[in-house]
């Protein structure tokens, strides 16, 4: 039976709800048949929606038939040994057994939520997933001033490409443009950092229509001005030149009289004409125009769209200049609001400019000190070694801030942000030995969560630091089995040259795979091409013996599944594969036949990952 007809879709939801005060949204929902298992499984997916990361969770799980009959309640469906961060989804992974087989619709209904922290939020008022997260499209809702939004988000240097969905803003919280769920006191996106307020307005029909009306009535008394100089220009120079042909006249009447003079005098006339329309054609003409419109650009603040208009004019008047000013005097209006990163960034894209050097180094200082107030050290020591600023006062001040602020990480058993702060304080103190305590820890949980792509990679750092040797030569058998695995979830194969089939008793090939992210399926292919899952889980290699693993009630549990009797170099016997492995057969162990399965490893002695 192959997977289509192993597993029947019962009901498929992708709702994006969420309640009042609840820390997480239901993203989706799933009821399953594995007519293999002869059971019906429940899935979901939810998000993590505020600050604090999650670490378990509790659900009931109310089961209606086809009609909407309530039927029966699974109740304290439990997800533990989670650290998902905010905006995560989480849950897929974890399914639940529903006994009524009747059970055709399912309703999560959330219980309690357990932070990293300790914390624990419970759903006193029993309430369900009633308001819908669901965002329209920016674009069909501006429709054609979605134009003048992006203009507008330019102007702070917003990338509108990230700003796709129409903002909600309700009584208990706020859908960002980016579609992140913000609580309702948080004044910026915590996802994209783009301003409430901002986004409300610049998000308003309303206020782009009335936006866009005033540009364009800007616009054109702009052009209006521009054509009345220019008339005025023009008036000025026929004046100029009508004085200049009269004293001219003059000169050619006195010096060589009437009649020749009437020759020469139109020909004359002829070239000044030309040469003095042209010049003012050129001069006063569109340059004149277009510079006149950059420097109403400049004047009004829009200094980007300024910039790119004296770029194209080249060196007419002073539009070289104007293109440095207009990157100066942005940088400046940053720097006056506060947003010191941006100011310090376009100073310094034009430090040859005035005293923008200057004024580069005073903003990334501004810029540590704000940081430093925002308690963000790490941030101020590295703003601050881009100018060499180790000897700062403030670079000083955050290394022992950070360093307070690891202790307490540490304390509060947070220890992968614990380690990152000690090792970027390095030699400070006794940074460096506490960096490897909490990278030690975080690679045991990681590993008791069969998260071994990360464990490994940390106790490879840790080599010859208390009992990680130890560690690693008793999974010298896992890394091999797991090498060929990808970073995208594709699993390792190990392949049976023959077998027999458990339900038809004919010859069969056994094939076993591995996920670095701990899961295993053991799979049954028969002579009539047919493939079924006789296993699968999460699993644990030690010590050679391949273990089942399962969550229950907030502890791993494990099953042996198979000694893994050998691995040897099988190079000569099947071709393309380079070892072989010898294992109890895990469907019939106490029969305590072996089975051959081969398969590659990238590496026979240190398997790199990652």
């Amino acid at each position: 039976m192959d997977k289509e007809e192993k597993k029947k879709l019962l009901e498929e939801k992708n709702i994006h709800l969420w309640f009042a005060g609840s820390p997480v949204s239901l993203q989706s929902m799933k009821l399953e048949l594995d007519m293999n298992a002869g059971a019906i499984f429940a899935y979901a997916k939810f998000m993590n929606v505020q600050p604090e990361n999650i670490s378990s969770m509790v659900c009931d799980i109310i089961c209606y038939d086809s009609i909407r009959n309530p039927i029966a309640v699974v109740r304290d469906c439990r997800y533990d040994g989670f650290d998902i961060v905010r905006n995560k989804e989480f849950g897929t992974e974890v399914p639940f057994k529903i006994k009524n087989q009747q059970t055709r619709n399912i309703e999560f209904v959330l219980k309690s939520v357990t932070t990293t922290s300790g914390q624990t939020w419970n759903n006193k008022d029993e309430k369900r997933f009633n308001i819908s997260l669901v965002q329209e499209s920016i674009f069909n809702v501006q429709k054609d001033f979605h134009k003048q939004f992006m203009e507008d988000c330019g102007k702070i240097d917003i990338d509108h490409t990230k700003l796709s969905l129409q903002p909600k803003f309700e009584n208990n919280y706020w859908l960002c443009a980016c579609g992140a769920l913000n609580w309702n006191d948080e004044e910026r996106c915590f996802n994209c950092s783009v301003e409430k307020e901002w986004l409300r307005l610049n998000t308003d029909i309303d206020y782009l229509k009335q936006q866009q009306e005033q540009s364009e009535a800007e616009f054109e008394q702009m052009r209006a001005r521009a054509a009345e100089q220019e008339r005025l220009d023009r008036e000025r120079a026929r004046e100029e030149f009508s004085k200049r042909k009269d004293a001219y006249k003059k000169q050619v009447m006195k010096s060589e009289g009437k009649k020749k003079a009437g020759k020469i005098i139109p020909i004359i006339l002829l070239v000044l004409v030309l040469g003095v329309g042209g010049y003012y054609g050129i001069f006063y003409g569109l340059p004149y125009f277009n510079y006149h419109m950059a420097m109403d650009e400049y004047e009004k603040g829009s200094y980007d769209s300024a910039r790119l208009k004296f770029e194209k004019m080249g060196d007419y008047l002073d539009s070289a200049e104007m293109v440095y000013k207009c990157t100066y005097t942005k940088a400046v209006s940053y720097s006056q609001s506060g947003s010191y990163e941006k100011a310090a960034e376009m100073f310094l894209s034009i430090s040859t400019y005035s005293d923008s050097e200057a004024k580069y180094i005073e903003n990334i200082k501004n810029y540590a000190n704000k940081l430093y107030t925002e308690g963000k050290y790490m941030e101020a020591m590295k703003t601050l070694a881009e100018i060499d600023g180790q000897d700062d006062e403030t670079f000083k001040n955050s290394e022992d801030k950070l360093y307070l602020q690891a202790g307490r990480d540490e304390n509060k058993q947070y220890f992968k942000t614990a380690y990152e702060k000690y090792a970027f304080l390095g030699d400070y103190k006794d940074s460096a030995e506490k960096a490897k305590q909490c990278l030690y820890t975080t690679a045991r949980l990681e590993y008791e969560k069969l998260d071994y792509l990360d464990a490994l990679k940390r106790y490879d750092q840790l080599r010859g630091y208390k009992d990680v040797d130890e560690i690693l030569k008793k999974i010298t058998t896992l890394r091999k089995l797991i090498s060929a695995a990808g970073d995208d979830g594709s699993p390792a194969v190990w392949e049976s040259e023959d077998g027999m089939c458990t339900k038809c008793g004919k010859p069969c090939q056994y094939i076993l795979e591995f996920t670095r992210e701990g899961k295993y399926k053991f799979s049954i292919k028969c002579s009539a091409d047919n493939v079924f899952v006789a296993a699968e889980g999460r699993y644990k290699i030690e010590d050679n013996i391949l273990y089942d693993a399962e969550y229950k009630k907030g502890k791993m549990l494990f099953k042996k599944l198979a000694d893994i009797k050998q691995v040897k170099d099988n190079v000569k016997d099947k071709e393309g594969k380079n070892i072989c492995i010898i294992l109890t057969d895990p469907i019939n162990p106490k029969n305590k036949k072996t089975i051959n399965l081969y398969g590659n490893v990238i590496s026979e002695d240190t398997v790199e990952l990652g």
